[in-house]
């Protein structure tokens, strides 16, 4: 195997499977990418136990062939290389030469009839919709995506197909994220939950990408497909909860925050609140909200700003991170709360576009 490549055609798709192979696995082969040269191509295969990634760009091919070789120490190196610069790589017994201007790298391979390569997956329903539009409907919801919880469904981001809108949702218990886009795809009443780590890369791959992304669906696989990468990855198979029924009604009176005042107000309320709880206190009032937080030290802040809200006071408390987490996602310039009392829930959105909704649990401080 003989080929020469450039380092701006190869790195993308490297850095892509690199992120997902596993670091300290047990087996070496699946620490490895395989490389297959052939036919003015490079294509590269790598996989965990979650994610598979195909892909493959173009190359001069002096010699057809295949091998594995460590993928870290390959990105690596493929990664300190000058941008621009052609890199030539060759098999030579069992070493890698990869030769890139004055430097020279010598890798072990292991043979490409040892790599343990995942079956094929058919996939029953198929949609596209644009990678920006992709990116910003996961991006709206993911960062209430519960991390390493024993109800393993909570890892993940539903994507949720009803009769004229396609949901994607997530919750770790203690809050809720809801986006949703019109559903022109023909596929009604279907639940998918994406795991936690292909929702990252999906955002890490497409993220500034605007072509049309091909997804296909099965019972335990999804399929993302753009340019000439793939990535598959297997489904959570769970039953998601009913998170229907913990989005509370609307209240009467509606609390209207300056979006920027509200965040620089947190922010500097996060200074002082407790490392154990990140809570801060809110008191709404008619036109006024008042912040204070606390830490163990009894060190304190006290805060306030102005605000559109004409109902009786409400005395409640949320997570400082859950509150920014949302206000960076929502695009105007103001933020719209619907809560009842100091006990219950509190639905956060955009007025100007009610396509995302965020629940929040109360705290006790």
């Amino acid at each position: 195997m003989k080929f020469t490549i450039q380092k701006d055609d190869l790195l993308p798709l490297l850095t892509r499977v690199n992120n997902i192979i596993e670091k300290k696995s047990t087996q070496k082969i699946n620490t490895h990418v395989l490389m297959t040269a052939s036919e003015g191509q490079l294509e590269l295969v790598g996989f965990d136990k979650e994610i598979k990634i195909t892909g493959s760009i173009p190359a001069k091919v002096e010699v057809a062939g295949a091998t594995t070789v460590t993928a870290q120490k390959f990105h690596a190196i493929v990664s300190a290389m000058p941008n621009g610069r052609e890199a030539t790589i060759e098999l030579i017994d069992n070493n890698l030469d990869i030769i890139a201007g004055h430097s020279k790298f010598h890798l072990a391979v292991i043979p490409a009839e040892d790599y343990p390569v995942p079956d094929a997956y058919a996939f029953d329903e198929h949609f596209s919709l644009s990678a920006e539009l992709l990116v910003d409907l996961l991006e709206r919801v993911k960062f209430s995506m519960a991390n390493n919880d024993v109800r393993h469904y909570l890892n993940g981001l539903l994507l949720h197909f009803k009769q004229n809108a396609l949901l994607a949702v997530s919750t770790d218990g203690h809050r809720l994220s809801i986006a949703e886009i019109e559903n022109p795809f023909g596929i009604e009443e279907k639940k998918t939950i994406i795991p936690r780590k292909a929702v990252a890369e999906v955002i890490s791959w497409l993220g500034g990408e605007s072509d049309e992304v091909s997804i296909g669906l099965s019972a335990t696989h999804i399929q993302f497909k753009y340019k000439r990468t793939e990535l598959v990855s297997t489904v959570i198979n769970a039953e998601y909860p009913a998170y229907e029924t913990v989005i509370p009604e609307q209240a009467e009176n509606l609390i209207v925050l300056p979006k920027d005042e509200l965040r620089a107000a947190l922010q500097r309320a996060k200074i002082l609140s407790s490392e154990y709880g990140v809570g801060v206190s809110l008191k709404f009032e008619p036109w006024k909200l008042g912040l204070s937080a606390k830490n163990m030290d009894n060190e304190s802040v006290e805060d306030s700003l102005d605000i559109n809200f004409d109902g009786e006071p409400i005395k409640t408390a949320f997570n400082i991170n859950y509150l920014l987490d949302i206000i960076g996602v929502v695009d105007s310039e103001n933020l719209t709360l619907s809560i009842q009392d100091g006990q219950s829930s509190c639905l956060i959105f955009d007025a100007e576009a009610e396509a995302a909704r965020y629940v929040v649990m109360p705290m006790n401080i």
